[in-house]
């Protein structure tokens, strides 16, 4: 009996890859870093890097700064107020040094005196003179001052006479009065005196009239 005949055994079918036929496979990337759950903290600042006590120290350091410049400026000011108050009181002194001297010091006078009804048939302000029983008042005449005892105490003279509506008029100025008397007297020549008292001398502008 003769012995089945041997099927042959088909050959095993090549592997093909998952892939569609044709496409290549995709190009190896690196690797992709890990994105962080939380962002990068800050760096840390100067301060933080101090310590507690330098800080307080250097706030300590500032705020004294301050103060001082405040007291600076504040000293400054009062100093020029006082610069200005002993200033002002330096003129004030120097002012009333000088109103004493002056009350305490020989003082001067002025005024006019005006001989009525004479002039005739002048203009006015042409220069004119005492005529008749005036002629001893013109110009160059002496004015006398004496205090309550008689006493000389200055003397000036009469001015260039003037021609006014009025009559001749005649200024004076006496100079270097001695003062403290209660009362002066004023002479013009020998016609009798005006008595005044110092502080209408001082005054000045002192007018008198001779004449009807």
């Amino acid at each position: 009996m003769s012995s089945p005949e041997q099927q042959p055994t088909p050959p095993a079918a090549p592997e093909t890859s998952r892939g569609t036929a044709g496409e290549s496979a995709p190009a190896s990337a690196g690797p992709v870093p890990a994105l962080p759950d939380h962002p990068p903290a800050a760096s840390p600042s100067r301060w933080s890097r101090l310590s507690r006590g330098a800080v307080l120290a250097i706030g300590a350091g500032l705020g004294a700064a301050v103060v001082g410049a405040c007291w600076a400026g504040v000293s400054l000011a009062d100093g020029n107020g006082s610069d200005a108050s002993a200033a002002d009181a330096s003129a004030s002194h120097s002012v009333s040094t000088e109103r004493t001297t002056d009350m305490e010091g020989p003082f001067s006078t002025d005024g006019t005196l005006t001989v009525t009804g004479i002039g005739a048939g002048l203009e006015p302000g042409e220069l004119c003179s005492g005529t008749g029983g005036y002629s001893d008042i013109d110009f160059g005449t002496q004015v006398n001052v004496t205090d309550a005892a008689g006493t000389l105490v200055a003397m000036g003279d009469l001015g260039l006479g003037e021609k006014t509506e009025l009559g001749c008029e005649f200024p004076f100025t006496v100079d270097d009065i001695t003062p403290g008397s209660k009362f002066y007297t004023i002479e013009v020549s020998h016609r009798g005196g005006l008595t005044q008292t110092e502080e209408e001398l001082r005054a000045g502008g002192l007018a008198f009239t001779l004449g009807d």
